[in-house]
């Protein structure tokens, strides 16, 4: 069996205005490995329809760069565990129809918020979810796997615990199109502190016990401008926030996480910006690192 490539997986999210393929076109024009991308506005519900000749235009602009992976992320209107009939099962419609969008564009991620209970109780809103995502995988014999994103804990939003998530996945039944998207600044803002070593070692340890490291799909990087378990999802550029480089230096060097997709989504997200926190992740990587990613 061919060994995969080891690379550095890095980029951040990218517009589509213009075109598909203009996210490529402004990724690549900053070096990025690896973008993020909605499929259509993120505050709309229904989209304009993907014609072939976008697909095409995508497909061929993704073949000539130099990126490597790109994820689409779900408008942030949906939530799957609503109480609320009627926006549930809007909520499922537009999910599934992001599936089918990302299918038709070779996207091999599509990160899912898991959903908020509104005030009726996170037991009931983690079974709605279970029951609505089931109902989505029914049939479904798309690539594109279904990343649940872990949540920062703020007002109502379930996900925010790696119990909450495993529960999820432990009773999808169609395992093989679900995984998971971890967000560094989520990931502190609900209390998970990985800033030295061996902090850091037991937060993946206790992620490998409740969710399983194989399910990790996505990174997103960002540093968080609240405090450890303020639960306040407020993202801050890499080494400026509460956070600080450590925990992205610990991150970045771990060779279990190599090849996946890493996703900058800090502040003020203008390509300059982006550049600049890639340059700062890339200052943190070992000799050591360097060395494994250049000998790949």
């Amino acid at each position: 069996m061919k060994k995969e490539k080891t690379r550095l997986l890095l980029g951040g999210h990218m517009s589509i205005a213009g075109g598909f393929y203009k996210a490529i076109e402004a990724g690549e024009s900053i070096g990025c490995t690896a973008i993020q991308i909605f499929t259509r506005s993120n505050r709309q519900w229904k989209a304009k329809a993907i014609v072939q000749k976008d697909i095409d235009a995508f497909k061929e602009a993704l073949k000539n760069s130099n990126i490597h992976s790109v994820v689409a992320h779900v408008p942030y209107l949906i939530n799957i565990g609503s109480p609320v009939a009627k926006t549930r099962h809007a909520s499922l419609a537009v999910l599934k129809e992001e599936l089918k969008r990302c299918n038709v564009l070779g996207i091999s991620y599509l990160v899912l918020h898991p959903g908020s209970h509104l005030g009726e109780g996170e037991e009931k809103c983690l079974d709605r979810i279970v029951k609505g995502l089931n109902s989505i995988f029914d049939g479904y014999t798309g690539k594109t796997i279904l990343c649940l994103e872990n949540m920062a804990g703020q007002g109502t939003n379930v996900g925010y615990t790696f119990e909450q998530l495993g529960y999820i996945l432990k009773n999808i039944k169609n395992k093989k199109h679900i995984g998971v998207c971890f967000d560094t600044c989520h990931a502190f803002a609900a209390g998970y502190d990985f800033r030295k070593s061996e902090d850091y070692e037991a937060m993946w340890k206790e992620f490998a016990k409740k969710i399983g490291l194989r399910k990790l799909k996505v990174i997103h990087l960002n540093d968080s401008k609240r405090e450890l378990g303020a639960r306040v999802d407020r993202h801050e550029d890499i080494g400026e926030g509460k956070l600080g480089r450590e925990a992205f230096r610990l991150l970045c060097n771990d060779q279990r996480f190599f090849n996946v997709p890493k996703i900058l989504e800090t502040p003020k997200p203008t390509l300059e910006k982006y550049a600049k926190n890639m340059e700062k992740i890339k200052r943190l990587l070992s000799e050591e690192t360097k060395k494994l990613l250049n000998e790949s």
